[in-house]
């Protein structure tokens, strides 16, 4: 199988070939969620697996999304800046990184510099299904402790060694039938998560009181995710949590670090980013889609977060 390199008249258009997924790139929509139109599953094979190389051209290496799944993402050559929501890392050749479902990410990199990457994208529905039961066990604790749950992998650090050895050779199966290793895949990457559940449920210690502890915020959240176009009020995400306004606002800023409202605003802003690059729509309109009502503090949120304006950023990263 062969990688593309990006278009480079003008655009950012990133052309893969996937193992694993019918999509080979064309993107759909998914109504009422902001995510990355693209669909990493068949009926059968809840995983993808593809590789593309980013010409010297282009400074954004991965565009800004997110999806349900999870994802490792292996650097083959070059350097970039791998971001995961507000956390940024630099990348090098040979370095990884683990990407729980449901969280933001991107990559930038320096203009003039070509990078080469690889990455599996796989549901955690996948891992649970041979024992639900017990399956559930490490699959809720890596979706209740997402942001613990982001891992890097250096090619310098020895004790990463195992780790990458099996990111690296996932890309090697994209050229293969999937009948030929989809056995073999399962067990690696239930070898991988494996390590960073137990990383991960170490590091939150008390992980079961924590759960139950973030199940109304994670409520809030798909509220918010499902209505964000649509004005939303504290009253509304207070109802949704199930639990009393002064609690579900201490505690949503405990698992988050954000204010409810300031979340929602980051939901909302990361749609608009998503709009501002599939579509042609007036930036008028889609910060009305997205659920703000003024522009002026539409174009303030949006230049805070993203670093640039609504039309700058458009300019910079259309498709």
């Amino acid at each position: 199988m062969k990688d593309h390199p990006m278009k480079a008249e003008g655009t950012n258009i990133r052309k893969t070939e996937r193992a694993g997924s019918k999509s080979e790139g064309i993107k759909t929509r998914k109504e009422g969620v902001m995510l990355e139109p693209v669909n990493h599953e068949t009926a059968a094979r809840p995983f993808s697996i593809h590789r593309t190389y980013v010409g010297g051209e282009n400074e954004n290496a991965l565009y800004l999304h997110w999806h349900p799944e999870a994802e490792f993402f292996f650097l083959e050559e070059g350097e970039i800046c791998f971001c995961v929501e507000e956390q940024s890392y630099m990348l090098r050749s040979g370095d990884a990184v683990f990407v729980p479902p449901g969280l933001t990410h991107n990559a930038v990199k320096a203009p003039g510099m070509a990078c080469r990457y690889s990455a599996l994208v796989f549901s955690l529905e996948w891992l649970s299904g041979y024992s639900r039961k017990v399956g559930n066990l490490y699959v809720n604790t890596l979706l209740n402790h997402r942001r613990e749950a982001i891992r890097l992998f250096r090619s310098l650090n020895q004790a990463d060694g195992e780790m990458l050895g099996f990111l690296s050779h996932f890309r090697t199966y994209a050229d293969l039938q999937i009948q030929s290793y989809e056995l073999r895949l399962l067990g690696e990457v239930m070898i991988c998560v494996q390590e960073i559940y137990g990383k991960v449920a170490r590091e939150a210690g008390d992980h079961e009181k924590w759960d139950s502890a973030r199940i109304g915020v994670r409520r809030s959240i798909d509220y918010m995710m499902m209505h964000y176009s649509e004005t939303i009020t504290l009253e509304a995400l207070v109802k949704s949590s199930g639990y009393s306004e002064s609690h579900f606002c201490h505690r949503f800023k405990a698992v988050t670090g954000y204010t409810p409202f300031a979340y929602l605003n980051r939901i909302r802003v990361i749609k608009a980013a998503e709009l501002l690059v599939s579509t042609p729509g007036k930036i008028t309109e889609i910060a009305g889609n997205c659920g703000f009502e003024n522009i002026s503090y539409f174009n303030r949120v949006f230049r805070k977060q993203m670093g640039k304006t609504p039309g700058k950023y458009r300019s910079d990263t259309a498709w």
